[in-house]
């Protein structure tokens, strides 16, 4: 419990002595508590519905990987697919305007990846395009100005290559720790989504001084299905 408190507070972008009415008047942090409170109850959500498929089995997930990742989709979703990946990450869009989300999951990301001394985050999005695919130059633009993403032009046609360029990257952004995670990719593969998460922290504990987390996760989608893999710790 300790523990928590104290990544809490380092990770807390805004000073905690501060009126929580002043702070929710800045339309950043105000932004910032929406997507907070947003994720949380996508946490408790999705926890309930992966528990009751496996009770007797722990569970490890990041659900702000979970939820950063589809967020960032949702830049170029439109219609019934917008609605979904919406509803399935609990986003009130009745309290949130669309463009509060990604500022809200901007100013959350920056936050994490503050500089500390004791507690290290390190988090990130990757974008493994089809070459046949011609994103608009806004699109582009908003991954990287929300989401901090990389976007790469990828070959699947080229199985081979394709499966080198994503695990270099991976294996570049976890320090070495994940490599060869991915062996095999469906020809018809329109666009890899990779989101990583790097935690490395002291704490008290002998057994796990100094430890490094590493939740990643790679989503395959293709015209007809969406394909997951992960790799929830190191």
């Amino acid at each position: 419990m300790c523990l928590c408190r104290e990544i809490v507070a380092r990770l807390m972008p805004f000073p905690l002595y501060l009126p929580f009415s002043k702070l929710y008047q800045n339309s950043h942090y105000k932004a910032y508590f929406k997507i907070v409170l947003s994720n949380v109850n996508f946490a408790f959500k999705f926890y309930t519905q992966v528990i009751s498929e496996a009770p007797d089995k722990n569970i490890f997930f990041s659900p702000i990987s979970i939820s950063t990742a589809f967020a960032m989709l949702t830049l170029g979703a439109k219609s019934a697919t917008l609605n979904q990946i919406q509803n399935g990450l609990a986003l009130n869009l009745n309290k949130t305007q669309e463009k509060e989300i990604h500022e809200g999951f901007c100013y959350l990301i920056q936050a994490l990846n503050r500089r500390e001394r004791e507690i290290q985050v390190n988090m990130g999005n990757g974008l493994f395009l089809a070459e046949t695919l011609k994103p608009l130059k806004k699109f582009l633009e908003d991954v990287k100005n929300f989401y901090d993403s990389e976007v790469f032009p990828t070959d699947f046609s080229n199985c081979t290559s394709a499966v080198k360029q994503i695990n270099n990257y991976i294996e570049k952004k976890t320090h070495g720790k994940v490599v060869n995670l991915i062996e095999d990719l469906d020809p018809f593969t329109v666009m890899i989504l990779i989101n990583y998460v790097l935690f490395k922290g002291k704490n008290s504990i002998e057994d796990i001084k100094n430890t490094t987390i590493v939740s990643l996760m790679a989503h395959q989608f293709t015209p007809w299905n969406h394909i997951t893999w992960q790799i929830p710790k190191h």
